[in-house]
């Protein structure tokens, strides 16, 4: 199977839609060995931020010399970003090598009599087996839509389970309360095994921490406050914290005391900078830090040098991304209520006596009164797209629909069109947005580029 057969392989399994349970994973995986036992997995569940705190991860570890493989989806900009080995995206030739073998065993499954596995069921084993024939050190595998049916979840014994924030989104599958969702999230909490958590609302932290008490699994809150002294500008977000736990055997010279003393004896608070832009990137920065000194342990390689330039080097293309200045122009995948809220207060801090000019484009199952409600004031002027998805809103109802809450909006016909406009009308001093569904930004970022040129 080359390239091409492969993707068409992983179009096709798009017929069998979307499934939760374990059930096909399970035997998925036993037609492939059981490989993902042999993995040492953080796995990582939310609404939204578990992307960042994986891409936050990836490169501390990679620093610390050890070999990390992520999952993460949806991709933005190419499909290979999915799959990622310390930070670099699988090749093309591989991909297909692992496509033909799980395609294999999915025929096996079905002369069986068994039902075919869906894409992400298919995608996941790909990336288990990916990471198990290159002997990764450890793999950061994202769930892809909620926890406990998701297909991710037949890891059993993951060295830390990772929540990150959990807010109203996929309603359709994962509940109409945010006590049922948090649930689906929490549902990757296994027995023994430690939690981390970042700061959640009461329905969803009461949920969590029941489960954990079921589960006797020790339950580590990443608070956003322990990130002391924050500063969040438009270029960055840096504060100070707590190194000592990265410092391990290292002796430094206490002048005072004339002897040898621990690093964790002296002032160990060094200023950390986030190579990531956005206020929310804050929480999800603490969230990596707490998971970090849980691995350290396991991991003794993982030291304040790596923590201090893994952090800084972390990109993520698509999360309030700059591609362009003057004027400055930002893309970014906020698609849900909760998302959308922290973008606006980001804004706000960044960017308070400037003039914003939008792009939109949103899926038509997700909560967009609502977003629309959020995120414009009065006199904001935003050019609507329709995202290359089956799920999509049409631009011209987003623009119907922003009208109604008096937001001055145009309908575009196709990225090139959106960029050409916003970079006619914006001045210099001006910015530009472009947000909402992840799965048109890479058009938007290819229209801008061949503008330019």
């Amino acid at each position: 199977m080359n390239y091409k057969e492969a993707m068409s392989f992983l179009r096709d399994t798009e017929r069998y839609g979307s499934r939760l349970g374990l059930d096909s994973i399970r035997h998925l995986m036993r037609e492939l060995s059981d490989i993902q036992e042999k993995i040492p997995v953080v796995h990582i569940a939310g609404t939204n931020g578990k992307g960042s705190v994986g891409a936050m991860l990836s490169p501390v570890l990679t620093a610390s010399g050890y070999r990390v493989g992520r999952f993460s989806t949806p991709d933005v900009f190419s499909y290979e970003e999915e799959f990622l080995m310390n930070g670099v995206p699988v090749e093309k030739d591989r991909l297909a090598r692992l496509f033909s073998d799980v395609s294999e065993a999915c025929a096996r499954m079905t002369e069986n009599g068994l039902p075919h596995p869906t894409r992400f069921e298919v995608e996941s084993a790909a990336a288990f087996l990916w990471f198990y024939e290159e002997q990764c050190d450890i793999a950061l595998v994202e769930t892809g839509m909620g926890g406990e049916t998701d297909a991710t979840n037949l890891i059993t014994k993951p060295l830390v389970s990772v929540l990150t924030s959990i807010s109203m989104d996929h309603m359709k599958f994962l509940g109409d309360t945010l006590s049922e969702i948090a649930a689906a999230k929490a549902g990757i909490i296994k027995r023994g095994c430690p939690v981390v958590s970042v700061a959640q609302r009461p329905e969803a932290w009461e949920v969590i921490c029941e489960k954990c008490r079921r589960e006797d699994a020790k339950l580590i809150l990443a608070d956003e406050k322990s990130a002391e002294n924050p500063v969040c500008t438009e270029g960055e977000i840096s504060f100070l914290w707590d190194m000592s736990a990265f410092d391990g055997r290292i002796k430094c010279e206490n002048i005072y005391a004339k002897k040898a003393v621990s690093a964790g004896d002296i002032s160990s608070r060094v200023r950390i900078t986030l190579g990531l832009r956005g206020r929310f990137q804050l929480e999800n920065a603490v969230c990596a830090l707490r998971v970090l000194e849980l691995l350290k342990e396991r991991y003794p390689n993982i030291n304040r040098s790596a923590v201090i330039s893994g952090l800084k080097n972390t990109r993520w293309p698509g999360r309030f991304e700059k591609i362009g200045s003057s004027p400055d122009f930002y893309l970014d995948g906020a698609h849900n209520e909760d998302a959308v809220r922290k973008l606006r207060a980001t804004l706000d801090l960044y960017f308070p006596a400037r003039r914003m000019i939008y792009i939109m484009g949103v899926l038509a199952d997700k909560d967009y009164v609502q977003m629309i409600r959020i995120m414009f004031r009065d006199g904001d002027r935003v050019f609507t797209l329709t995202p290359p998805s089956p799920r999509a809103l049409s631009a011209e109802e987003l623009t119907i629909r922003l009208k109604r809450q008096k937001i001055d909006a145009v309908s575009c016909a196709n990225p090139r069109d959106a960029v050409s406009y916003v970079l006619a009308e914006a001045e210099e001093e001006d910015v530009i947005l472009a947000f909402g569904s992840l799965s048109y930004l890479s058009g938007v970022r290819k229209a801008f580029r061949e503008i330019l040129e």
